[in-house]
């Protein structure tokens, strides 16, 4: 049975994507293994079915927004900074004015 490139090429795709042996694979579709691997070797594994095991990962900044009250008194809106940030910021006032 003769298959059409867009065939072959789910039957690849679906191999990759489902993790199973080329092996199991082919039995289970009443597939050749070398007949597969031809396949494999002539129109390849288009990269969209090649899971690469990583993601992209963008970092987000936690930015927050406090309000600081002193026992002296002074108010302090802090706004743009992350919580660590923040943390550090203070201490670093805190030590300051020991």
């Amino acid at each position: 049975m003769r298959y059409t490139r867009e065939a072959i090429h789910q039957f690849l795709e679906r191999q990759v994507a489902g993790g199973q042996t080329v092996a199991t694979f082919c039995a289970d579709h009443g597939l050749k293994v070398p007949t597969f691997y031809s396949w494999k070797k002539k129109y390849g594994i288009p990269e969209s079915a090649v899971p690469s095991g990583f993601c992209e990962l963008a970092p987000v900044r936690e930015v927050s927004k406090r309000k600081l009250s002193l026992p002296s008194g002074l108010q302090l809106e802090i706004t743009g900074l992350s919580t660590r940030e923040i943390a550090q910021l203070v201490v670093e006032i805190d030590r300051a004015h020991v």
